[in-house]
């Protein structure tokens, strides 16, 4: 049987993403810096609300110039380069799927952030970085793939510096009922490992994480998915839809169908290390 990592890997790889990344952006590749983060964002914010909810939790850290920062599950890199040149962090990222680090790393180059950014492929719960040497830690849409939330903390807490933070933006179980697939993270229910929020508040206690806060984002998301759906004409080619493949349409649907009924919701967790 494969391994669970390959499974998830192989869900979110598509195989062509740079080239088509490229086609997508045509003549805009060769913007300014800024102006090309900015459009990126459509595509490399992979996850409910955007750019605009990696801002609030950026917020909510309030991270200070210098400090050395860990993406778990950076995608493309798009929280990352946020959090780099609005906060002035070095940030360091890993993803299961080697596409994504790849084609990041190429963004990050073509930015000029190659120096304050490092993406690398591996898995978030054999972390292959030195103990106690992050300040903080982000986590945004990541842990509906993982199982096991205790050895996941386990391993973010190891990272971090005393007093260090993590920023968890996930989608959690906040209603019962059976949940329809496919979802952007998995195309049935052997890759979903969905929980409450009370789970993750147990799972980082028992890392020797203390819980601050939790904010229940339902009103976000139902906005962001409002304001998708009110743009007249196709899916943008430069979108989320260029992530999730030939059944792009049915996962956002479904997502906005639960998150609508109360089935789920993107919740942010704040913790720090004692």
């Amino acid at each position: 049987m494969e391994p669970l990592n390959e499974l998830i890997a192989r869900h979110y790889t598509r195989g062509d993403l740079g080239a088509a990344l490229l086609a997508a952006l045509g003549e805009r590749a060769a913007l300014p810096p800024a102006a090309l983060m900015e459009l990126l964002g459509a595509v490399d914010e992979f996850h409910v609300g955007g750019r605009a909810a990696t801002i609030a939790l950026a917020e909510d850290l309030a991270l200070q110039p210098g400090q050395n920062v860990l993406d778990i599950g950076c995608g493309l890199g798009g929280t990352a380069r946020l959090l780099a040149t609005r906060h002035g962090v070095r940030v360091t990222g890993i993803d299961l799927t080697a596409e994504y680090v790849d084609v990041g790393n190429s963004l990050n180059a073509r930015l000029g952030l190659s120096g304050q950014i490092d993406l690398v492929c591996g898995s978030a719960l054999t972390l292959p970085f030195a103990a106690r040497s992050f300040d903080a830690a982000t986590m945004l849409h990541v842990g509906m793939n993982i199982a096991d939330k205790v050895a996941l903390f386990v391993q973010i807490a190891s990272m971090l510096k005393p007093g260090g933070q993590i920023a968890i933006y996930d989608i959690m179980r906040t209603g019962g009922g059976a949940l329809t697939f496919p979802l952007p993270w998995a195309g049935d229910a052997s890759l979903s490992f969905v929980a409450a929020p009370l789970d993750y508040r147990r799972a980082l206690t028992k890392a020797g994480f203390v819980v601050r806060g939790q904010i229940n984002e339902r009103e976000r998301a139902c906005a962001f998915f409002a304001e998708m759906a009110a743009r007249a004409g196709p899916a943008p080619a430069l979108g989320l839809g260029m992530l999730m493949g030939a059944e792009a349409a049915q996962k956002l649907a479904h997502i906005r169908t639960q998150i609508e009924a109360g089935l789920l919701a993107p919740i942010q967790i704040l913790a720090n290390i004692p």
